[in-house]
């Protein structure tokens, strides 16, 4: 399959335009800071504007340039007014600490190998979150085996 190399900037101003206007968004997503709820290289999320966010939700947010100005999907820990703390699920340590400014989306789906659509919401995928936010201790030490299993070893290589 061939790919599309698209400058970061302009991917997500068209994104953030997108779901300034109303219209949900479907990215793809890099990386393993939301492992192992969502894959990357592997799944999709469909994203929201925002609207009103809360405690475990999946958010889209801008960090500032001080920071790397990228963009980073991660989940709500808690949310004290305007300020709100996030931490990726595959990250077993480092809190992010935004305003609600910086919240450019949220997502309402994940696409499981960019097909099967999967609700972050629904009653079985919290119970699952909060039992993995309760393992946080041992969530390095769980993330190590996971990413070595044989069938996880390929598509991990290969983003």
């Amino acid at each position: 399959m061939d790919k599309l190399t698209i400058n970061n900037d302009e991917f997500f101003a068209s994104v953030k335009e997108m779901l300034a206007s109303g219209h949900d968004v479907t990215i793809p997503v890099k990386g393993y800071s939301m492992l192992p709820f969502i894959r990357g290289g592997k799944d999709l999320v469909v994203l929201r504007s925002p609207g009103e966010v809360k405690k475990d939700d999946i958010v889209l947010f801008h960090v500032g340039p001080e920071e790397g100005g990228r963009y980073v999907m991660h989940r709500i820990i808690s949310v004290d007014g305007k300020n709100v703390d996030i931490m990726g699920d595959g990250v077993p340590k480092n809190h992010e600490y935004v305003t609600i400014e910086n919240i450019v989306g949220k997502a309402i789906c994940i696409l499981r190998g960019g097909k099967k659509p999967i609700d972050p919401y629904s009653k079985s995928e919290l119970r699952k979150v909060h039992l993995w936010q309760r393992l946080l201790p041992l969530r390095r030490y769980i993330l190590f085996v996971y990413r070595h299993l044989p069938w996880n070893r390929k598509w991990l290589k290969e983003n």
